[in-house]
């Protein structure tokens, strides 16, 4: 009887891995949107009505755009990884201003240097999230000892997008969590997973934009 409970167990324990590996969704293509809000230095708190509440990331394999409205501009960073491929899609539609800012490997290594450098450790304490099975961990700023708590789930599996690809490395899809931009922390919630084809062309810019240098971009905006 002793080895029948055991093979039972044992048995059990074997269906339900199976059970949790075909419960895991992947979705290779879709749009994800993040609630967001921001830890702002002095300096940046005028900015701070301007600011979206929400953004909307497109992804497909190793292709992520970024969609940020504030109204007056829209922003579309597209990352496409493998290629090397950083742009800047800017609509400025009060002033008939279609602007495309292509980064240079160089440009884009700088902005990411201000990016912390994180250590993880997983945790134990688990909670639901938006319909999500969570599971809460500690990225540690290695520089500064800074610790934020980052929860992740395993029910899914989407490439990482613009806002979570600073945690997207420590074994789940971040679903509360911080992302960093210009020094900028952001406090991000994954809200909505669509699965969904992504239309063509979308990760670049079509002929009408006007190109523009990422120094002449940086140039205009403190002059404004």
């Amino acid at each position: 009887m002793l080895i029948i409970r055991k093979s039972a167990i044992i048995i059990l324990l074997f269906a339900s891995a199976i059970t949790d590996t075909f419960a895991q969704k992947k979705i290779s293509e879709g749009i994800v949107t993040y609630t967001v809000s921001y830890v702002l230095p002095a300096d940046k708190q005028q900015y701070a009505a301007t600011l979206p509440k929400e953004i909307t990331c497109y992804f497909r394999e190793d292709s992520t755009a970024a969609i940020v409205d504030q109204g007056a501009v829209t922003v579309k960073g597209v990352s496409v990884f493998k290629a090397g491929y950083h742009c800047l899609i800017i609509d400025i539609p009060a002033y008939s201003k279609k602007i495309a800012v292509v980064m240079t490997s160089e440009e884009v290594e700088q902005e990411n240097a201000g990016i912390p450098q994180l250590a993880f450790k997983k945790g134990t304490e688990k909670q639901t999230i938006n319909g999500y099975n969570c599971i809460k961990g500690r990225a540690i700023d290695i520089k500064t000892g800074t610790g934020y708590d980052i929860w992740l789930t395993n029910d899914i599996v989407i490439p990482p997008s613009s806002v979570s690809r600073p945690v997207s490395a420590f074994g789940g899809v971040p679903i509360r969590f911080v992302t960093f931009n210009n020094n900028v922390i952001i406090n991000a919630e994954l809200k909505e997973i669509k699965e969904e084809q992504v239309p063509a062309g979308f990760f670049t810019a079509s002929k009408d934009y006007e190109s523009m240098s990422y120094s002449e971009l940086k140039s205009l905006s403190k002059s404004n």
